[in-house]
């Protein structure tokens, strides 16, 4: 496979047996997504499509080849492009392949749209052997998903239609454009369980929304917080139907697929993160405000730069309504160094006996 490899073959712990593999120097690795994979808040060090990397040359590999790694992905990217927001860009002028910081989240470029830039971009596209991607959450709406007012039928339709359907489109189109790849799909994970606490959950939510602060302790004071509690229930119940149902999305598009193929040409891994793990628990991974409602990342910083002119353009131009608030906090809900090394390692437990057969190929 890679240089010293040809000769060793890979470790039989990792696929059962041992083949005989082509030498070369490197592998191609192609990220695509939304801000969970992208790693909103995190040092590229930091982020699980590099750990993979990492553990790939260093653990797997022996350090005598390297993973060429391309990323497209950005945060905020849906799957594919609202027709409204294609014809407000349209009509402001901006193009939907138009590629701002990856921290500002902005739907476009689309997961739809990466895919086909990457394509081209590749002299060989079948020399991509690993496509990492997720997607989907920011089409269903992490607002949408919590709010106890909504229906939850119209929820289960919402993941149906983009964590199945375009998913669905999305990796069977990949699976074509680059068809030597071996697809991992990765899951997300609760938002609010009954791990988390309400005066956390409605300080976030306050600090979003740019509450100012002569207000907050109206709103957020344990009195108000048993009003809230009666949405609470719901927020649950709701966050439960968003985990089970993506992922039972997820798992159905990868099977098909993988029907289709007659081999295994996908891989889904569920989020490690569980609901004592979820957000503004004790034991959290995942990024909750900082301290005076600043971000609590390390890339915080990044964003109060970037967000404001980029997002002030696109309301000017376009009359559709981003906000600099969210933007700037966005990495609220995602997962910390700590979760994104979790989600590495599912990622390695799940890939590793998969290794050496599709690498051989």
């Amino acid at each position: 496979m890679l240089r010293g490899l040809a000769s060793l073959g890979l470790v039989a712990s990792l696929s059962g047996h041992v083949r005989a593999l082509t030498p070369r120097d490197e592998i191609e690795m192609l990220v695509l997504g939304d801000s969970l994979i992208w790693g909103q808040g995190l040092r590229e060090e930091e982020k699980f499509y590099y750990l993979t990397k990492r553990w790939l040359e260093e653990d797997v590999f022996k350090g005598n080849g390297r993973v060429r790694l391309t990323v497209k992905a950005h945060s905020g990217s849906t799957i594919k492009l609202d027709p409204d927001e294609q014809a407000a860009l349209e009509r402001g002028k901006r193009s939907a392949f138009e590629e701002l910081h990856p921290e500002v989240n902005v739907s476009f470029p689309t997961i739809e749209k990466q895919l086909r830039s990457a394509h081209a971009e590749f002299s060989d596209p079948a020399a991509v052997d690993l496509l990492m991607l997720s997607g989907g959450i920011p089409d269903v709406g992490v607002a949408k998903i919590i709010n106890p007012l909504e229906s939850n039928k119209r929820l289960r339709e919402r993941i149906d239609l983009y964590c199945r359907r375009h998913m669905g489109e999305l990796i069977t189109e990949a699976a074509e454009k680059f068809p030597n790849s071996l697809i991992i799909l990765v899951g997300y994970y609760p938002i609010i369980t009954r791990h988390s606490p309400m005066k956390r959950i409605v300080n976030d939510i306050m600090e979003l929304y740019s509450v100012p602060g002569w207000a907050k302790p109206p709103i957020n004071n344990p009195a108000t917080r048993a009003i809230w509690r009666l949405w609470r229930g719901k927020m649950i119940k709701r966050s439960r139907i968003w985990l089970e149902d993506s992922n039972a999305a997820f798992a159905s598009v990868v099977k098909e697929l993988n029907a289709s193929a007659g081999r295994e040409r996908a891989v889904f891994v569920p989020s490690p993160i569980d609901e004592r793990a979820a957000f503004g628990t004790k034991n959290s991974l995942l990024f909750t405000v900082g301290r005076k409602g600043r971000p609590a990342d390390a890339i915080g910083e990044t964003r109060l730069r970037e967000c404001p002119p980029a997002l002030a353009e696109l309301r000017r131009e376009t009359r559709l309504r981003y906000s600099t608030r969210f933007c700037e906090l966005a990495s609220v809900g995602h997962p910390t160094p700590e979760g994104a090394e979790a989600i590495a390692a599912a990622i390695r437990d799940r890939l590793g006996p998969l290794l050496g057969e599709h690498l051989s190929r």
